[in-house]
């Protein structure tokens, strides 16, 4: 079977309110020549047939339905399985974002501008109650691998979690999926996954377009820590597999893996959201 160019995977389970214009989103994008999957995990709500009536509005769409259950790390990760599989390019969309209308054109151009990344990424804008703001990378994470070396490492690894949203080369499904099940967890699993692309300048990053994410889903509520003792362990898998990152790396002085130990360790309080002890 010949590969679609570029092919967009909706993940999603009781989507009703939101997956049509979500939908919407990726067929008004300038950039149209592509392949676009709704994969249900057997909703119990009114998604599936929603879904099956847009794909009947639009042929570039098409509908899969798990023979069971998932997880939600699971159906993610069936999600990269299948827009590995069936595309040159490959992106994951949850049921409740959007983008701007050139998101997929200039992703592409940039992936097809620099063979060597993996991820072409761009600026998130959280759409919350209160408004939209933008988040963006410090640049500090652009040519981290050169910085590291040279003792440069920044305190925070300050990236988007949202970049779990952009497009990927097939060849990404690897790497992914060696770190997709390693915390065990769906909270902060995307920043967790996407840290090795960024510190193994893997990331193509263009300013521009975004990601439109919808806060307030939830997340954190059900799958975050509840007590001391899983807050460490959580905080300590986040700290260690980034860490580990550093076999993967050039050879450097032990000052600098102290350096980038530290930067992990802070990385995990920020993306989990844990203080230990009201200090660290």
């Amino acid at each position: 079977m010949m590969k679609q160019k570029v092919v967009i995977v909706f993940p999603v389970y009781n989507g009703e309110k939101t997956l049509i214009s979500s939908l919407r989103s990726i067929a008004d994008q300038t950039f149209g020549e592509f392949e676009a999957i709704i994969l249900d995990n057997k909703s119990v709500d009114n998604t599936f047939s929603l879904a099956e009536q847009f794909c009947r509005s639009d042929r570039r769409f098409s509908l899969i339905r798990n023979e069971q259950h998932l997880s939600a790390i699971e159906n993610f990760a069936r999600a990269v399985q299948i827009g590995a599989e069936r595309g040159e390019y490959f992106c994951l969309r949850a049921c409740d974002d959007h983008s701007s209308p050139d998101f997929l054109a200039r992703l592409v151009e940039a992936l097809d501008e620099n063979p060597g990344k993996l991820l072409a990424a761009c600026p998130t804008k959280l759409v919350g109650p209160s408004g939209t703001r933008i988040k963006a990378p410090d640049d500090s994470v652009f040519d981290f691998t050169r910085k590291y070396v040279s003792g440069k490492v920044p305190r925070n690894l300050t990236f988007p979690a949202e970049w779990i949203y952009g497009l990927y080369r097939a060849g990404a499904k690897e790497t992914l999926m060696a770190r997709w099940f390693e915390l065990g967890n769906p909270w902060c699993f995307a920043s967790y996954v996407v840290s090795e692309l960024v510190v193994r300048d893997l990331v193509v990053y263009v300013d521009g377009p975004t990601l439109d994410f919808a806060e307030g889903s939830g997340s954190e509520q059900r799958y975050g820590a509840k007590s001391f003792r899983d807050r460490l362990d959580q905080r300590l898998k986040y700290t260690l597999g980034c860490y580990n990152l550093t076999r993967k790396l050039p050879p450097v002085s032990l000052m600098i893996r102290t350096k980038f130990f530290r930067m992990c360790w802070n990385d995990a309080r920020r993306k989990t959201r844990y203080k230990l002890l009201w200090i660290f």
